[in-house]
Order: structure tokens, then sequence, then C-alpha cells
């Protein structure tokens, strides 16, 4: 697990690392400048005082053995070498160090020069008929610049694990009201979904309280819809239960033949009513808002002709006309066994209030951005006060003979709004009865391919 003080620390040290390296060139570089020019200046300033010999004392002067090794870092002239010469002479009058012999320059001045394959920095000067020559390796330069800078930047760079452990205490401070927001959490009940104390909330912790707040409250929006459904299941169960119960009674009284078969069929009828009323709990609880919803491409006009063929025997049965009529690819996305189910309790319902001789017709059009599925039926419709309440859970209209649960809208209601299509009951201005109509939003077309 990847931790956020680990990765901050190791951040920042990285920046101010990288600034201290930047930093310690631009030292440098700047150190280097002022060397050249102090020692240009020991340069200028050696071959200026240079005392005026007579001739016979400028007079070629073997070198040390050792010109190098004795020089020390104490001397301020380090590695400096003088050459005197006479414009008529073959070579130098005067020369410090034989080892080192320098170049003769054409023209007085500043030059660099490679002795030994040794980079110098060489001043010439005339003086009354003699040239006078001082050089100094550049290494010496170097050497000295590094030495200033490590004195400046050591300091700063011991510095860096002391800052190191600032901001781990800092980060550690600043990183507390998320670990005592986390404690807050973890005291809580699995009841208590109550929102965020905000007091000593930082600003930058506000966004994921927030979305805290947000899934609390969509958890406890379940859990209430779960415990209502849980509740009203349990209401409506008992009814059908109670009445199996009191069949069975009647069942096992029954004295005759004729009786017996009577207690019989009205028992199978209460287990076939229990049996759908079960399977449209299970169907409306399967179409909660946290289960994922599968993505499909489902062509509404082929699943509009399946459904038909399926509902085609019970309507024959009581001769009621059903029809369908369908553009080809209508097609929308979603889950197609859930817009089965949709298209079942749609039909189903129409059928069950079309009285015999009746119509049912069922048609599905494609607009540009849309696709809507409608179905129709010729029966007595709903009375407009009640169009707003019909797709409640375990609602029926008052009087109404037809069996049922009141669950049929209630699940087309459910499945639309997860499609985020747009169920809209109305009269039917055609078969005068109830007109159900499902607006999808249809698909984007792919792109052409170029």
């Amino acid at each position: 697990m990847t931790s956020i003080r680990r990765r901050l620390l190791w951040r920042l040290l990285s920046g101010i690392g990288a600034l201290l390296l930047a930093a310690g060139a631009a030292v440098y570089v700047e150190i280097r400048d002022e060397v050249d020019e102090l020692f240009d200046a020991q340069l200028q300033e050696a071959a200026h005082a240079f005392p005026q010999l007579e001739p016979s004392a400028l007079t070629p002067v073997p070198g040390r053995a050792s010109d190098a090794e004795e020089d020390t870092e104490d001397q301020p002239l380090r590695g400096l070498v003088v050459e005197v010469r006479r414009a008529d002479a073959v070579g130098p009058l005067y020369h410090s160090r034989p080892r080192a012999l320098l170049p003769e320059q054409p023209t007085p001045g500043w030059s660099t020069v490679a002795i030994a394959g040794q980079p110098w920095r060489v001043f010439s000067v005339e003086q009354a008929g003699r040239r006078v020559e001082v050089g100094q390796p550049l290494a010496v330069r170097d050497e000295a610049a590094a030495e200033i800078a490590a004195q400046v930047l050591l300091p700063l760079a011991a510095a860096l694990p002391v800052a190191g452990a600032l901001l781990w205490f800092g980060i550690g401070r600043g990183l507390r009201p998320l670990e005592c927001t986390a404690e807050e959490i973890r005291r809580r009940s699995h009841a208590d979904l109550r929102p965020l104390p905000r007091d000593a909330l930082p600003a930058e912790l506000a966004p994921l309280a927030d979305a805290l707040d947000e899934l609390m409250a969509r958890l406890a929006a379940a859990l209430a819809a779960q415990k209502n459904f849980v509740a009203d299941a349990a209401h409506e169960l008992q009814t059908p239960l109670t009445a199996l119960r009191l069949q069975a009674q009647l069942l096992a009284r029954a004295g005759t033949e004729a009786e017996r078969a009577e207690a019989l069929g009205e028992l199978r009828a209460g287990i076939e009513r229990a049996i759908h009323l079960v399977r449209q709990l299970l169907t409306l609880a399967r179409q909660a808002p946290e289960r994922p919803l599968a993505q499909e491409r489902v062509d509404l006009a082929a699943l509009a002709q399946e459904a038909a063929a399926a509902q085609a025997n019970a309507a024959a049965a009581r001769h009621i006309a059903l029809g369908v009529s369908a553009q080809a690819m209508a097609a929308v996305i979603g889950e197609r066994e859930s817009l089965r189910i949709l298209l079942a309790n749609l039909l189903d319902n129409a059928l069950k209030y079309t009285p015999a001789g009746g119509r049912v017709t069922v048609s599905v059009a494609a607009q540009p951005g849309e696709c809507t599925l409608v179905v129709e039926d010729s029966g007595a419709g709903i009375p407009e006060t009640e169009l707003a309440r019909v797709c409640d859970r375990f609602y029926r209209i008052p009087g109404s003979a037809a069996p049922g649960s009141g669950l049929g809208l209630a699940i087309v209601s459910e499945i639309a709004r997860r499609h985020g299509a747009e169920l809209r009951l109305a009269r039917s201005d055609g078969l005068g009865g109830l007109r159900a109509a499902v607006r999808f939003p249809r698909p984007a077309a792919p792109a052409a391919a170029r």
C-alpha cells in the first residue's frame, strides 16, 4: 500500500535535492569566475612586480628536482612559473622552473596554452627590452574553486537530513485530520449514516467528506427502500398465504367429491396467485438501483415481436386481437432480459384489463435521438386521478375486478428509470383504453469509416 507521507517526503526531498544541485552548480560557476579574476590579478601583479635584474644576474638557473611537489596549499602563488626573455636571446634569461617551459608568446597580454597536456593561464608583459611571462596551471584554480564551493555547500547538504525529519513531522501533522476522520468513521455503527462533522475539517478534505456523505445518503436511501420493500412484501404475502391456509382447511373439511374438487380448484388458483406475487417480488428486487445494469444493443422491434408471440395464446383464448407494428432497427442500449420483462408486464397488464373481443396493439418507432415503445388496449383505462399512483408498489385501483398484486406497472417504471427512459400513461385516442408509452434515448450512430 502506498503511503502518502512517504510519497510527499520523497517528492519534497527530491525537489530540495535538485534545487541544491542547481544552486551548487550556480555557486561553483560564480566561485570559478571569482577565482579566475583573483588569480589573473595575481599573475598580472607578479609580472609587473618582477625585479629588474642586471644582465649578468639573468642567467639560466636549473630547476629544482621537485618543483611541483614542494608547492603547498598555503602558498598564495602555488604552481606559478616565471620566465624572462630578451629580444635577441635564443632561450630565456631566467626561468623559475625549467620543467614547465612556457612557450614564447608573440604578443604581450593574456593567453591559455597547453604544457605537457595540461592547460595553463599565461600573462606576458614587455619591460625594458625584456619580456616577462608568468604562467600558472588551471588545475590550481579548479582545486581552489572546488575547495571554496565545498566549504559553502557541505553545510547545506548536511542540513538535508534535518529538513527530511522536519518534513516527516510536518506532513504527519498535516495528515492528522485525515486520521481523525478515519477514526470518526471507524467508531460509527453500521446504522449511523449521518453526515461527517465539518468543524475541524481542512478544505482539502472537504471533497472527500462530501463524496462520503453522498455515499452514505445513497446507502441510507437504499436501506430505507429495502426496509420498505420487505415490509410491503411481508404484508402482501400475508393475505395470499392466509387464503391458502383457509382453502386448505376447506379442502380438508370437504365432505363430497364436488366440494373437494371446488376447494382444490380454489387452492390451486391461490397457489398460482402466490407464485405470481413471489415472482414479481423477485423481479422487482432484481431491479434494485445498486445492481449493475448490463449494456448491450437491443432491437426493440425484434423484442416486441417475441413478447407478442409469447402472449399470443393468452390473447387468442379471450379472442383479443393482438397486433404489432414495429420499425426495423429500433435499437437501444440496455439489458435485454430487463427490457423483455418490461414488455411482458405491459402486455400482461393490457390483456388483463381488456375485455374479451377487444384489441391490444404494440408499436415501436424510431425518431432522431429516441425510440418509443407504445402498448395500447381497448379496456376501461385508468382514471386521470389515479394515473399518478398506479406506478406505486402494491397499489391497485379501488374496485378493480382483475386479479393482481399492484406490482406490474411498478416493475415497468423501475426498469424504465434504470434505462434512462420515461414512462408516460394516458388514455388511448385510438382504442379508448390505456396508452403506455416508454421513450428510450437512442444510441449515437457509429462514425463512418474514412
